[in-house]
């Protein structure tokens, strides 16, 4: 971000498409949210594919972050439903990518792009992981499995808030637990975890909250 000013953008229209959709809000909306004109708004980005570039390079740095190899390494099978829950967290502040995908890969071409490099990344770091605990004796799956458990926990990952708005649920938090749920009912059945860890999880599902779950606190990183 260029400066003070283009970070306002930015965090601005990033607010406003999460709340209307990015379709519904226009250069000169954000301008007057930001209670600026819209040549000073144009003089940080020339129209608003720009902005949602920007922003989707935002995102995607956020992401590599998450997944670069020091935080994978860290992440043991007791801590992955809380990565996860953490994946959750970065996906919703960008949550109007993952509401039209499809019309937003339409409209900006570039954004396609870097949108399908990020969710290639998002795939990639979960397939290290499932084939560490794999390795490890710690997940019932064969390589194909796997491939095909990532393909199940990056689609709900990414699509079924999708499906929570079309049934009228739109708190982000009802949203982000009913993913980890699907996830889990999916998944624990091929993980090797204690009776503790498992009351664990389920009681944080049962409570919305994944505060106490991990010890590790590089995830938080």
């Amino acid at each position: 971000m260029a400066g003070k000013t283009a970070k306002r953008v930015l965090v601005t229209a990033l607010a406003l498409f999460n709340e209307h959709g990015e379709n519904s809000v226009t250069s000169v909306d954000i301008a007057m949210e930001m209670d600026i004109s819209p040549g000073n708004l144009y003089y940080h980005f020339k129209g608003k594919e720009l902005i949602v570039d920007a922003l989707i390079e935002w995102h995607n740095t956020e992401m590599q972050q998450l997944f670069r190899p020091a935080t994978l390494d860290k992440v043991t099978v007791e801590d992955f439903f809380y990565f996860l829950a953490i994946v959750i967290d970065k996906l919703q502040v960008f949550r109007f990518l993952y509401r039209s995908p499809a019309d937003i890969a339409e409209k900006y071409p570039r954004a396609k792009r870097l949108h399908k490099s990020l969710i290639k990344q998002l795939e990639a770091g979960l397939y290290s992981l499932l084939q560490r605990f794999a390795a490890q004796q710690q997940l019932a799956a064969t390589s194909a499995q796997q491939r095909m458990m990532v393909d199940l926990i990056s689609m709900i990952l990414t699509q079924s808030s999708q499906y929570d708005d079309l049934r009228a649920v739109n708190d982000p938090t009802s949203q982000k637990f009913h993913a980890l749920s699907l996830i889990m009912t999916a998944l624990l059945p091929r993980f090797a975890l204690d009776e503790q860890t498992l009351s664990q999880l389920q009681s944080a599902i049962e409570h919305h909250s994944m505060a106490n779950l991990t010890g590790n606190d590089v995830l938080e990183g």
